[in-house]
């Protein structure tokens, strides 16, 4: 199954398509109907939501950006810098703030997994949910961590290729500038 992450993930362009792309794979690990992707904003100190499926605005606005402090299953991943399940969001004292949202959402249970590179940079939270209380298997669990890692690979390439296209761009502008400079010194 790794492979097949792998090969999905290469073939993503973009920061987002790579989180739409392990957000895809992870429901279809955990047989979820709904989830979303986080990146981490370490300058504001928050996560949040790249990609989604099946939350309503409500929901969305709501969780929009989480901070550490906060008791929901993804602001636990972040301090803990590992997966957290929450099996049943109505018994779990943490998650007693969000309970009534997670109810109108449709879900009862919840996994977030940590996006962490190899190098170990926390880049981002992959998070699905349940309409009932659920534990995922162990093997599960495994494998949303490889799909976790895969991604954070993948995402450390997208960025890097956005700072070169950045780079280039920007050379380009200096370009024009230094070109633009040549040709007034010609004409005076």
């Amino acid at each position: 199954m790794a492979d097949e992450f792998k090969r999905r993930l290469q073939q993503c362009r973009g920061v987002r398509a790579v989180l739409e792309c392990a957000l895809t794979g992870a429901l279809e690990l955990t047989g979820a109907r709904l989830g979303y992707a986080q990146l981490m904003d370490w300058d504001k100190g928050l996560l949040t939501i790249v990609a989604q499926r099946g939350f309503d605005h409500e929901f969305l606005d709501f969780f929009r950006h989480v901070r550490p402090e906060q008791g929901c299953a993804c602001a636990r991943t972040l301090t803990e810098r590992g997966a957290v399940v929450v099996q049943d969001v109505m018994c779990d004292r943490g998650f007693a703030p969000y309970s009534a949202i997670a109810e109108q959402a449709g879900f009862r249970a919840v996994q977030s997994t940590p996006i962490i590179s190899s190098g170990g940079a926390f880049l981002g939270v992959l998070s699905t949910h349940f309409p009932n209380a659920h534990r995922p298997s162990k093997n599960v669990m495994l494998e949303l961590k490889a799909l976790a890692e895969l991604t954070a690979e993948a995402l450390i390439r997208e960025r890097a290729c956005e700072s070169d296209a950045s780079r280039q761009v920007s050379d380009s502008f200096e370009a024009v500038a230094t070109s633009r400079q040549l040709l007034k010194r010609l004409e005076a």
